[in-house]
């Protein structure tokens, strides 16, 4: 018997192809200086960690963490399976303007378009008790906003699956929306969740990190 990576290589170049397309949609529209644009997922995080992405080229094409390529492929794998029940991949975009009339174009990508539904997929080893988190709830709202309908958010995780149906009226309105991209813009909020700096590659190095204690580390 001998080792063999010749499989595995294929899906790793696969998945460095998947990245940089998604990474060339979420960079490419990016701009930190008037006109403000960016991806929904953009604006919902750390406003240091984009910015020091694009700073110091530390953009990754792969993910070294093993449980995102898991995600990756899930993700892949769901949509391949859906391909002949009439779903779509859809990129909206819509202008923002908040009171102090700063304007904000905003991209959203959505995971599927199905019908009246916009469909957000998500792995994860997280409890089911925790779902759904706050920031994919956003995520799916501002989706809903843009498009129109309403929004599902499907978690797949090693204890179970749960999905939550949100209806269009429970949208995010022009006006949050409009919050959130200046938070992000213009007070540069960094973190925006704690939780972050726990998985960012600069966390030792950042002043704003958040780190936990070494009780909560046990």
């Amino acid at each position: 018997m001998r080792n063999d990576l010749k499989i595995w290589r294929l899906i790793m170049d696969r998945i460095f192809e998947m990245e940089k397309d998604i990474i060339d949609n979420i960079y490419g529209v990016l701009s930190f200086k008037p006109p403000y644009s960016a991806t929904v997922t953009t604006v919902l995080r750390c406003y240091t960690k984009i910015e020091y992405d694009v700073r110091f080229r530390r953009i990754e094409m792969i993910p070294t963490r093993f449980s995102t390529v898991l995600g990756i492929i899930f993700d892949y794998t769901v949509k391949n399976l859906l391909k002949d029940k009439g779903f779509e991949e859809k990129r909206y975009s819509k202008k923002y303007v908040d009171d102090e009339g700063n304007e904000y174009v905003i991209y959203g990508d959505p995971d599927l378009v199905m019908g009246d539904e916009v469909v957000e997929l998500k792995y994860t080893s997280m409890p089911l008790e925790n779902l759904p988190l706050e920031h994919h709830v956003y995520q799916v709202k501002m989706y809903m906003n843009q498009s129109g309908l309403n929004g599902r958010l499907i978690y797949f995780t090693p204890n179970g699956v749960r999905e939550f149906l949100y209806d269009r009226e429970e949208a995010l309105t022009d006006e949050e929306i409009a919050g959130i991209a200046r938070s992000f813009f213009i007070d540069k909020v960094s973190p925006r969740y704690d939780w972050e700096c726990q998985y960012c590659h600069y966390r030792s190095i950042c002043p704003l990190a958040v780190l936990k204690t070494e009780e909560e580390e046990k």
